[in-house]
């Protein structure tokens, strides 16, 4: 995994967390590894530029001004979002040590075209995007691709089928999964109503043979005129 390096600095209790927003910064906190909690603030633009808003593990190399940051290597362990700009308005690193295994959340890329797609035209239909693994921080997979190329009509993938790189864990309780290959969808065409048989003729119509039209209302019958 690449390490993206981000500038952070120290963030004092004077301004609040909207103002600071307001002015284009992001708060953040960092802790773990035998290190001191630390209160930090991060440029929002910069942020997600690098591509850190994104799902997945990402290693994080510290650039500051302060000595007690500056090069501690981190992961992010939560991003907080706006729930209607959906930007992000804080985040939780967490400080890794290189030389122990870290649990992290990795993104899932789907590749290839499912033959129940290209054939029967079925829908790939993903239930999990990301995996979460056990390796060391540099081990950790920017992405894990799964090649869905073999997959028909109500086939699927699971978790004990991923296959990783070595030094790579996959964690999992349940043998879960990760994507299958759903029937299209018909739409169902409504047939019309058959009319129903013994509907009165409409007025003006004639009458079928054999049947005499009935009297129009209030029109007595003629009788025959008197020799």
């Amino acid at each position: 995994m690449d390490t993206i390096q981000l500038q952070v600095s120290k963030r004092g209790q004077t301004s609040s967390p909207n103002s600071l927003r307001r002015e284009g910064k992001i708060p953040a906190v960092v802790y773990g590894a035998g290190g001191e909690n630390a209160s930090l603030l991060l440029d929002a633009h910069e942020f997600v530029r690098s591509g850190l808003a994104s799902s997945g593990a990402h290693l994080i190399k510290f650039a500051s001004d302060d000595a007690g940051l500056d090069g501690d290597i981190a992961l992010i362990k939560s991003v907080q979002t706006h729930p209607v700009g959906r930007n992000p308005i804080h985040v939780d690193f967490l400080r890794v040590d290189m030389s122990k295994p870290v649990q992290a959340m990795v993104a899932v890329s789907f590749v290839g075209k499912a033959t129940g797609v290209v054939a029967s035209g079925g829908i790939l239909q993903p239930i999990r995007r990301e995996l979460e693994v056990k390796a060391l921080p540099d081990k950790l997979p920017d992405v894990i691709e799964v090649d869905v190329s073999e997959l028909d009509i109500h086939d699927s993938i699971h978790v004990e089928d991923i296959s990783v790189s070595e030094g790579v864990e996959l964690i999992f309780a349940e043998n879960f999964t990760l994507v299958t290959v759903t029937p299209p969808v018909v739409e169902k065409v409504e047939e019309p109503e058959e009319e129903l048989e013994g509907v009165e003729a409409a007025e003006g119509e004639a009458a079928p043979e054999g049947e005499a039209a009935p009297a129009e209302e209030g029109k007595e019958e003629e009788k025959p005129a008197a020799e």
